[in-house]
């Protein structure tokens, strides 16, 4: 198969790391090869933070601007921010519309930019967006903190994946603390279903 290329984008504290962690041991554990790479900012709850999962051969862990089929958003700016760059033509971008602005807007320095300017951005690289509050469905979960499992479930219903999603959902369990499956399954189911009916609406 051809590689697939994920960038995953956030800002520290919102689970990022796990969740491209569990991607890359979930297509480990269907017999795919995997590289990932991870870069950090300079505040570890607040900061940006990406990452870059290379499943299928490939010869560096880093994604050349332009060549990611996937962008995994966490944060709306910081997914426009990465997703413009990365992102391939026409590539599918999974964006989780909560904002968690960073020091500099919080501060009144600068402003949050306009959802329409940010959307509008994207789209000049790619029609494939489908945006959506993952965190309203984490909290419908029982835990904000289960975003990253929302998006993990939308990135399954997306289509994308070379495996089927009992292998991420395996992985899900065997990392995470038999007390929290619940509400990580929850959420996860949340994501697949929310992803699963804007693909649906856009085939009719």
């Amino acid at each position: 198969m051809d590689p697939l290329r994920i960038v995953i984008a956030g800002v520290g504290g919102q689970g990022t790391l796990l969740a491209s962690r569990l991607i890359a041991e979930a297509a480990i554990k269907a017999g795919y090869p995997v590289k990932i790479g991870e870069t950090y900012g300079m505040a570890q709850r607040g900061g940006p933070v990406m990452s870059h999962i290379t499943i299928g051969e490939a010869s560096s862990p880093q994604i050349c601007p332009g060549d990611a089929d996937v962008l995994l958003g966490f944060e709306e700016a910081e997914s426009v921010r990465r997703g413009v760059t990365y992102l391939k033509r026409n590539g599918l971008a999974l964006v989780n519309t909560r904002r968690m602005p960073p020091a500099e807007v919080v501060s009144g320095m600068v402003k949050y930019p306009n959802r329409d300017i940010l959307i509008g951005l994207l789209s000049e690289v790619t029609n494939r967006i489908i945006s959506f509050d993952a965190t309203a469905l984490a909290e419908e979960a029982g835990d904000p903190i289960a975003t990253n499992m929302v998006m993990l479930g939308a990135l399954c219903a997306s289509g994308v994946l070379p495996f089927p999603e009992k292998v991420i959902i395996n992985v899900l369990k065997w990392n995470l603390p038999q007390r929290y499956h619940s509400t990580n399954l929850k959420a996860f189911k949340l994501g697949q279903t929310a992803v699963q009916r804007q693909i649906d609406n856009n085939n009719r």
